[in-house]
């Protein structure tokens, strides 16, 4: 998948999983995620899980780039 396809897959899983509406992905940790998962959805899954529970750890509420890294260098 393209970046955009990406966007588009993770905007629909918030929908699914409970309506949530609001970007929890900044645009350069979705740049990350199409980078280092090269598109495939396995790893685009792993990488956006990854991203949400380092960003729980520290707190926020938006998944950032530096997240995405983290999670890559533990799920990949």
């Amino acid at each position: 998948l393209n970046q955009e396809q990406i966007r588009i897959y993770l905007e629909h899983h918030q929908q699914v999983i409970g309506g949530i509406k609001k970007q929890l992905y900044t645009d350069s940790a979705i740049t990350a995620i199409t980078q280092i998962g090269s598109g495939v959805l396995r790893k685009t899954n792993h990488l956006a899980l990854g991203g949400l529970i380092a960003a729980a750890a520290e707190q926020v509420q938006v998944v950032t780039a530096e997240h995405i890294r983290i999670a890559s260098t533990e799920l990949i």
